[in-house]
């Protein structure tokens, strides 16, 4: 390892509004590690770089200038390679560290013994993953998670980067996040279930690490936006994958006793994938007829006529 445990990563777009208080949690860490914050701006227009200015007598503060915007994972990838710490950890520019997060995560890893190809994340204030983790895919805390069942837990949906911390090596070698063309396609759920299916461990521990006062979900502007967005991060995943592991992951779903609609929505785009996707469906439906007043349920099976 080299001397930098953690970079604490914050890729920012127009954030000057909320900025400051995220460097300020950074900066605040109560912790001996060595770590640094990385701050790559990714072109903001509205004034960020003044407020960024603002602590460039930090020693700790590193700031990348995009000099021009770039798309959202592809920002979250600069951080990836000009971070120096041997891990990552995101904060988003409106999202706010607990002042113990670095001692949290630094206490993991040496438990660990600082692994590569691996992912830790706890707690947020809204849009927590515990319930996708622990409910949705039946894992546990302070579980390391590996094998043909590590994708389970991002069927449900995406692990946001803000408050992840990451090997950042072994993500940056294979590849970051997987590009996406639509801005705010969910590339944090393909990313993790390509990641799962390359040998990636991942652990929930069970202590808050982060604030989302300024939380937005991905349903915010509906379903019919989203199926769109997630459609585009399967297409792209699926152009990584082989047919034959995606069919894999596929029946491997079926176990599921909390079937995962979106990911048998999105794959189903693909025609080879709609007999297998269809015979789950249907039995899940037999056991579940209620499913069928859900709005996803009816455009999934529109997609599999």
């Amino acid at each position: 390892m080299n001397n930098t445990l953690i970079t604490i990563a914050i890729p920012t777009y127009n954030n000057a509004q909320t900025i400051a208080s995220t460097i300020e949690s950074c900066i605040n860490q109560k912790t001996d590690i060595d770590y640094e914050i990385l701050i790559v701006n990714n072109a903001s227009k509205d004034g960020t770089d003044e407020v960024i200015a603002q602590y460039s007598d930090n020693d700790k503060i590193k700031v990348i200038n995009n000099p021009e915007t770039v798309g959202l994972y592809d920002n979250h990838n600069l951080c990836l390679e000009h971070g120096s710490g041997d891990y990552l950890v995101y904060c988003h520019s409106d999202d706010i560290l607990e002042d113990n997060t670095v001692e949290t995560f630094a206490k993991k890893l040496a438990e660990r013994n600082y692994p590569k190809k691996y992912i830790v994340w706890g707690h947020s204030m809204f849009r927590d993953f515990s319930q996708k983790f622990i409910k949705y895919a039946g894992f546990s805390y302070n579980q390391v998670v590996v094998g043909e069942y590590a994708p389970m837990a991002f069927l449900y949906g995406g692990l946001t980067p803000s408050g992840t911390c990451f090997s950042r090596e072994s993500f940056f070698k294979y590849g970051g996040y997987i590009p996406t063309t639509h801005p705010q396609a969910p590339s944090d759920m393909t990313t993790m279930i390509y990641l799962a299916m390359n040998g990636f461990k991942f652990e929930m521990i069970n202590d808050m690490v982060f604030m989302r006062e300024h939380a937005s979900t991905a349903l915010a502007n509906g379903l019919d936006t989203y199926l769109g967005e997630i459609d585009d991060a399967y297409k792209h995943f699926m152009e990584h994958v082989e047919k034959e592991k995606v069919s894999k992951l596929i029946k491997l779903s079926s176990g599921q006793k909390n079937k995962p609609y979106y990911f048998y929505y999105a794959i189903a785009q693909a025609k080879e994938h709609k007999k297998q996707i269809r015979t789950i469906v249907l039995k899940n439906i037999v056991k579940e007829p209620w499913i069928l007043t859900q709005p996803l349920t009816y455009k999934l099976l529109k997609r599999l006529a």
